[in-house]
């Protein structure tokens, strides 16, 4: 009975701190392991992030139109993310969208206007 209780208690131990190394692994990575992981994380949060969209950084790569940007987004607090999506068309030229993602998984995105953004991210996007 003790050798399984240390049995259980290790492996616990093992499967925790691997799963710590893969969370600090990934982050601000944007990599399908990153974003697989970050979409099934339950210590990672939803939150809304900030691009100005650069066509310049987007590639159709598929060829049906669908445009691959690999962007730096900025957080409510203002601290940089790399943040990789796909768009549904080339998107606009210098349009503001907020991203909602969860770790690298990128949930949704929308267009939004610089009233509806905090202000150290709109100036940050425009350095």
């Amino acid at each position: 009975m003790r050798s399984l209780l240390k049995f259980l208690l290790l492996s616990a131990t093992i499967i925790g701190l691997a799963y710590v190394g893969a969370c600090a692994y990934t982050r601000d990575r944007t990599d399908q392991f990153s974003q697989a992981l970050g979409q099934y994380n339950f210590l990672v949060k939803k939150e809304a992030r900030y691009v100005k969209i650069d066509n310049a950084k987007g590639r159709d790569e598929d060829g049906y139109g669908n445009y691959n940007y690999n962007l730096a987004s900025y957080d409510a607090d203002g601290d940089e993310h790399p943040i990789q999506f796909t768009g549904m068309g080339k998107l606009k030229q210098d349009h503001y969208l907020e991203v909602t993602t969860k770790g690298a998984y990128v949930y949704t995105y929308k267009e939004v206007f610089k009233k509806d953004m905090p202000n150290n991210v709109y100036d940050k996007l425009n350095n």
